[in-house]
């Protein structure tokens, strides 16, 4: 299995020192992803394309379709790639003639696109590097030939074909693509250098971050807890899978939590409640700029000009005070379907949709067009030892290590291998690989579990399945906190003994 990877049009315009170096980049970035999934690839290219193959003496031993969709899903997420393509290649260098190359051609496109022109309109397209003995015309004459004499009722149509076999032939390498998919152009990761990223609830904290992925900064992230373990939940999850899916290579990504829920006391009983939320922002602004004072070149914040009260050209000037740091702003000439749009295709949408909204008891008739004078007055209010103890007691971690459970709390969770009588199995999974083969099966994704779980009858025991049990033990220690008792968690195998154990 081979696949053929163009560059973004983004690095081939650069000189041949800065492309050189963001093909190293791009070719290590990738080989990253594959390893962090466990899908063995071997990883080669030139100063136009990245080959990729996958191990031949694995394929055998799994379904090649079901590798393919992987490897498909993994590249359309790394950031540098203009597009790719998966390719059937085979060599022409030992045909003595034109028409024993053309059967050969011919053989190999008839055997991965025979059955998908059948009864439809299709049209050949050759693309051709180097010197040959023939021309992109006449080969796809021949080829097309070879097609309609074997089914009868399909047609060429050489301007609206509802098929298009391409294949493409550089020096003597025939390369029949099965398919072809565009997805991300943007520089490579690590590009450029470190940014911190506000991340929270919401579509538009999610998008932003991403935003800076695809024009090649190292994220960490920045989380502002206003409401406790729950809240803080959902936005680990979030920035997890950011992380795992677009942003692998950096390895040492942090995820800073800063507890502001003294914070938001001290707002809610010292501040007129019409600048309230101006001021939360303010207070942000000065902790993150703490923060970012030794490691970090700018801020990343998910503003939209004139979305919400603290948005407006003026609001925003009024908070922008509180620090000299370099705050970036990605989404600013956004609006909200665009990057609804966004996050779907990035799939944050799912986890934005259905986190709990927090902002709403913060402010009541928010100030749209405060002046600095009026906020500076009210910010007096606050002693500015409340943010500096924030600060002082902000908690680190890394990105990748961030969803392990505490090994206390772990030996807390039940675990069972049987479902009995009045047990349900709820398969929080997003994707599945592979169906579960029990009885009595709810399929609730993870990013619903905790707002749908209330919902159900709670005279049954509920038994939560994932792949790697991760996410469901973290589902039920946050469950168990809210006082549900009727919890498990399933695994359909049982743990091998270790050597130790034996």
């Amino acid at each position: 299995m081979k696949f053929i990877i163009r560059l973004s049009p983004e690095l081939t315009i650069k000189s041949k020192p800065v492309r050189k170096r963001a093909l190293i980049l791009l070719k290590n970035n990738i080989k990253k992803h594959f390893d962090y999934n466990e899908i063995p690839v071997h990883i080669s290219g030139n100063w136009d394309i990245i080959n990729l193959e996958y191990n031949k003496l694995i394929e055998k031993e799994k379904n090649s379709e079901i590798i393919s969709r992987k490897i498909i899903n993994i590249l359309s997420k790394i950031s540098g790639i203009s597009h790719f393509m998966e390719v059937v290649s085979f060599s022409i260098k030992d045909c003595k003639s034109k028409e024993e190359i053309f059967d050969k051609v011919y053989n190999e496109v008839a055997k991965i696109h025979i059955d998908n022109i059948k009864w439809k309109s299709f049209v050949v397209r050759a693309k051709r590097t180097g010197l040959h003995w023939f021309s992109s015309s006449e080969i796809e004459r021949y080829v097309w030939g070879g097609l309609l004499k074997f089914w009868e009722k399909c047609s060429v149509d050489l301007h609206n074909p509802e098929i298009t076999v391409n294949f493409e032939v550089r020096d003597n390498i025939f390369h029949v693509i099965k398919k072809s998919i565009k997805w991300m152009d943007w520089y490579p990761i690590w590009f450029q250098d470190k940014v911190v990223s506000l991340i929270s609830w919401g579509f538009d904290s999610g998008v932003a971050t991403h935003s800076m992925m695809k024009r090649w900064c190292k994220v960490d992230y920045l989380f502002f807890n206003l409401w406790g373990s729950a809240h803080e939940l959902w936005v680990k999850q979030v920035s997890h899978y950011l992380w795992k899916n677009f942003s692998i290579p950096h390895k040492k990504a942090r995820f800073i939590t800063i507890n502001f829920e003294w914070v938001i006391e001290e707002l809610l009983t010292k501040v007129n409640h019409r600048f309230r939320w101006i001021l939360l922002k303010r207070f942000m602004l000065k902790v993150a700029s703490m923060v970012a004072e030794n490691n970090y070149y700018a801020l990343v914040k998910w503003d939209s000009l004139g979305q919400v009260s603290s948005q407006t050209l003026k609001n925003m000037h009024v908070i922008d005070k509180a620090s000299d740091c370099l705050v970036l702003r990605p989404l600013i000439a956004d609006n909200k379907q665009e990057i609804i749009d966004i996050s779907r295709k990035i799939w944050t949408y799912h986890f934005a949709c259905n986190m709990p909204e927090y902002c709403g008891v913060i402010s009541d008739k928010p100030a749209t067009w405060a002046s600095l004078e009026d906020i500076l007055e009210e910010e007096k209010n606050i002693e500015d030892s409340v943010l500096v103890d924030a600060y002082m007691n902000r908690k680190m971690e890394l990105v990748k290590d961030m969803l392990e459970i505490d090994f206390n709390k772990k030996s807390e969770i039940q675990t069972v291998y049987e479902v009995w009588e009045n047990e349900v199995i709820i398969d929080i999974r997003e994707e599945k690989n592979k169906k579960l083969n029990e009885k009595n099966i709810l399929e609730i994704p993870f990013f619903k579990i905790n707002s749908e779980f209330p919902k159900l009858d709670q005279t049954k025991t509920y038994l939560f399945y994932c792949d790697k049990w991760v996410l469901s033990e973290l589902h039920w220690l946050y469950l168990k906190e809210n006082w549900f008792e009727n919890i498990k968690i399933f695994r359909n195998e049982i743990p091998k003994a270790s050597a130790c154990e034996k």
